[in-house]
């Protein structure tokens, strides 16, 4: 058995640490498994990249290439993938010869949508946004517009019925429709809900899968070692949000968050935030904040998590939620909404709290509640690592996934 893994990078971004992860649990478990990829940071044989029908030397502007077409309607960057570019992947995926390919993350200008129905392989396709079933955009937010044919895109501000969205839903439904192998795969039920739904996906079987992580690297520390390393007061609680560029991304939720900070005294607790930096702010906080940046290393990401009394995930949407993950496996509580993909990972009072959808009092009632009592926090630190294994360790996730292999070509 013989797997190919398609996503446009190998470790940039959300998605591709997720896809690596499985990458690295498949290997473990002794599947044939490699990666093609648009970019390639890391120096693994078994990545390659997809060359540019012009020159390689393209592959780094083909995202910006992507993101101007919406561009020149909006007149402006928004979050939109139309994936028009002419694409050499079915090329390379003739000369590896896998016998499933399995696709994950594919915009950025990495993949046309045609190219898709000239694979002639199955194809499982494990979703990390809602691109796959919209007209363009990665979030729709409050948008049903999918569940018709797009059009009138809140996302490119159009008024239009036969905009630019409804165009590349088109494209989608024609494209899909030529594709006789394909299952979907999403990491969360409200993400397969939202599949199951769609016109474009939803007569398409399903499989929910959520994304593992190495819980031997995730994993409980010395926290109070680890606060002094890193000059955190001994006597506050820390709560800690972290995500990509997190602070200025709306989906995110930290307008959210701020407004729950300011229902906590600012004597009891702290802020820890990384993946933003401090001058991301519009405004002074109410509580000390301290700003990380960028976590190059697992092993400091770890070290965070460790520190913090409780992980703050306030997002608006996710499709899983990693931060909530990976706090889990290290034994720190998530507090976040009980909306979409956290929802799979969080159990309410049981590994942390679940908030009234976006109420940012009951959001620091969460906060609080899974902080003041030492014994209370401490059955859920312990709950929170034994569902992390249980159910995000990367030989429980690359299994499911062998045994969804196994199934799409009927092999024992």
């Amino acid at each position: 058995m013989k797997i190919l893994i398609v996503n446009t990078y190998d470790l940039r971004g959300g998605a591709a640490r997720a896809t690596w992860r499985l990458f690295e649990g498949l290997r473990m478990q002794g599947v044939d498994v490699s990666m093609l990829v648009q970019e390639k940071r890391s120096n693994d044989r078994d990545v390659m990249v997809v060359p540019s029908p012009v020159s390689g030397m393209l592959n780094p502007f083909r995202p910006y290439i992507d993101f101007a077409i919406p561009l020149m309607q909006t007149r402006r960057r928004v979050l939109f993938s139309s994936s028009m570019i002419p694409d050499r992947l079915v090329e390379m995926i003739d000369r590896i010869n896998p016998d499933v390919v399995h696709l994950n993350w594919l915009t950025g200008g990495f993949v046309r949508i045609e190219t898709l129905a000239k694979i002639g392989r199955p194809l499982i396709w494990t979703l990390h946004d809602m691109w796959a079933f919209t007209g363009g955009c990665h979030y729709a937010s409050n948008c049903i517009r999918y569940l018709q044919t797009c059009g009138n895109c809140p996302v490119l501000h159009s008024s239009k019925e036969k905009d630019l969205s409804n165009r590349v839903f088109l494209r989608k439904k024609k494209t899909y429709a030529e594709i006789p192998d394909l299952t979907m795969t999403t990491p969360s039920s409200w993400l397969g809900k939202c599949v199951q739904e769609s016109p474009l996906l939803g007569n398409r079987k399903v499989v929910v899968i959520p994304n593992g992580l190495n819980t031997s690297m995730f994993k409980p520390g010395d926290k109070k070692q680890i606060r002094r390393s890193f000059g955190f007061s001994e006597n506050k609680k820390l709560i800690l949000f972290g995500a990509i560029r997190g602070v200025k991304n709306t989906i995110k939720g930290f307008d959210l968050l701020e407004k729950a900070l300011n229902e906590l005294d600012p004597e009891r607790f702290e802020l820890v935030v990384f993946g933003s930096e401090e001058s991301s702010l519009e405004r002074p906080l109410k509580i000390r904040a301290r700003f990380f940046g960028t976590i190059a290393g697992e092993e400091k990401l770890v070290m965070i998590y460790n520190a913090a009394d409780v992980v703050a995930v306030p997002s608006y949407q996710e499709v899983f939620g990693q931060a909530a993950s990976e706090a889990m496996a290290c034994g720190t509580p998530v507090v976040a909404f009980a909306q979409t993909g956290l929802k799979d990972i969080v159990k309410h009072k049981e590994t942390g709290y679940l908030a009234t959808p976006f109420d940012p009092v009951d959001l620091a009632r969460g906060i609080a509640w899974i902080t003041d009592d030492d014994a209370r926090h401490q059955a859920l630190c312990s709950a929170s690592r034994a569902r992390a294994v249980e159910h995000f360790s990367l030989d429980v996730v690359a299994g499911r996934m062998i045994s969804l292999y196994k199934e799409v070509l009927h092999a024992e």
